[in-house]
């Protein structure tokens, strides 16, 4: 995918950000099924896009396995400690300059994506993820003015982040070598950010909730691979 393609996915994600943002504060309630709905795609982008991409670049490279599952856990993990701090797909959050800056870099990761392996599949994933984020991003900052205040600045942030994010992997000129271990990095932070797009979607521990994320969850995921595997 090109410099004009990349730059497409970044509206699209900024788009679609926005378009979430307003469902949520119309609707604060239904955030389970898009958050699972992205849940799904993520995972089977995950499994069907990133993996046979890293599996490719190893076999090309000759960088060994036990140093790509490496990085990629070490992508989970650094994913997941920045989304307890800054990420509306994450229970629990907070306010304040931190958890803004912390969103910025979330979705920094996340935007990264199209500069190292972006794919139509890709971007479909991170749009519909997006769209979630921005519905949860609403949906748990409430009403209160000064939560309108702290949406708006974290909306602007979220919308930014993804092409400072592409720009800046973009911009790295890495060698052959060290491609299978970004892609490894961002596919973990990927399948983090799948992760905890689930636990929200299932988090208020209503029984009918919590089965109707994992349905839609599942059937998403099942859905996506089997379009990746026939594109494939």
């Amino acid at each position: 995918m090109g410099t004009f393609d990349g730059w497409l996915g970044v509206a699209l994600i900024a788009a679609a950000t926005l378009m979430g943002a307003d469902l949520g504060r119309r609707s604060p309630r239904a955030s389970a099924v898009p958050l699972a709905a992205s849940c799904g795609a993520l995972l089977a982008v995950v499994v069907a896009d990133l993996g046979p991409d890293v599996a490719g670049d190893v076999r090309e490279t000759g960088v060994g396995w036990p140093a790509v599952a490496l990085v990629g856990a070490l992508g989970f993990v650094a994913a997941g400690v920045l989304m307890k701090r800054g990420c509306p797909c994450e229970p629990g959050l907070a306010g304040g300059v931190g958890t803004a800056a912390a969103l910025g870099v979330h979705r920094a990761l996340e935007g990264s994506a199209l500069a190292v392996a972006a794919s139509a599949p890709l971007v479909l994933a991170l749009v519909v993820h997006a769209a979630s984020e921005g519905f949860a991003l609403t949906a748990l900052l409430g009403a209160e003015e000064h939560r309108r205040r702290a949406a708006v600045l974290w909306l602007t942030v979220a919308c930014a982040a993804p092409a400072v994010g592409m720009l800046a992997v973009g911009s790295l000129g890495l060698p052959a070598k060290a491609q299978p271990l970004l892609t490894a990095a961002v596919a973990g932070v990927l399948a983090r950010t799948a992760l905890s797009a689930y636990r929200i979607a299932a988090e208020r521990g209503q029984p009918l909730v919590t089965r109707s994320a994992t349905v839609v969850s599942a059937g998403v995921l099942a859905s996506a691979l089997a379009l990746l595997t026939h594109l494939g």
